[in-house]
């Protein structure tokens, strides 16, 4: 996972001072007791952005397996996507820690992205999980978003402030079948509910970045 395309004012701060200034644990919400336990060992450092982030257009994030450090991104401030934002790690765990807010258009945590947000999460359209085992998004401030779909009951999502939102199930599962929670046939436009519901991920962030309309209303 790499920001630098977006900003030059990380710094890579040791683990022993970024550890004490960043709580991982709390940010998780004690769900990550030990980065020994993300990453197999300690990570030497944690790549720090001091202050807001604002970034024009799609944000993309995540890594596969060595092509990538080890280490745990933070922004120290407030993250605002003028746009979709997707997070997609595939076997590794590679935490984003936001200390403020996040603000997008849409938003997609897959797999085993370890989202942690300290402030609130505000998503103008679709907040979408599919979170592998190990896969995280933990929301310390509100949320409030168009719709929320979940597709998998693996991960772990926790929303600690409100949560203004229309929760989706997929109609031909099982899972949150008996929940309070809408068909998502209802919401989201039709094209995207064509065929297995394991490819509606890549049709939504397309139509994302292409800009065109996700939900019904």
């Amino acid at each position: 996972m790499s920001f630098e395309q977006w900003s030059t004012r990380w710094e890579s701060v040791p683990l022993s001072e970024a550890a004490e200034r960043y709580d991982i644990g709390e940010a998780s919400d004690t769900r990550v007791e030990d980065l020994e336990e993300v990453f197999g060992e300690e990570p030497e450092c944690f790549f720090v952005h001091q202050g807001d982030l604002t970034i024009d257009g799609p944000l993309s994030i995540g890594n596969d397996p060595d092509l990538a450090p080890d280490t745990v991104y933070v922004i120290d401030g407030d993250l605002t996507v003028n746009g979709p934002m997707r997070m997609l790690n595939g076997d590794v765990y590679t935490p984003l820690y936001v200390t403020g807010s996040v603000t997008a258009q849409h938003l997609m945590c897959l797999m085993d992205s370890n989202l942690f947000v300290g402030g609130s999460l505000t998503i103008g359209g679709l907040l979408m999980t599919e979170l592998s085992d190990m896969g995280l998004l933990v929301v310390h401030g509100a949320t409030s978003a168009g719709a929320w779909l979940e597709t998998w009951d693996r991960g772990e999502v926790a929303f600690n402030g409100d949560l203004n939102a229309r929760r989706l199930r997929v109609s031909d599962g099982d899972y949150l079948e008996d929940a309070d929670a809408d068909d998502a046939a209802d919401i989201l436009l039709p094209e995207f509910l064509d065929g297995d519901a394991e490819d509606a991920a890549k049709t939504l962030w397309a139509a994302a970045l292409e800009g065109r309309p996700l939900l019904r209303h």
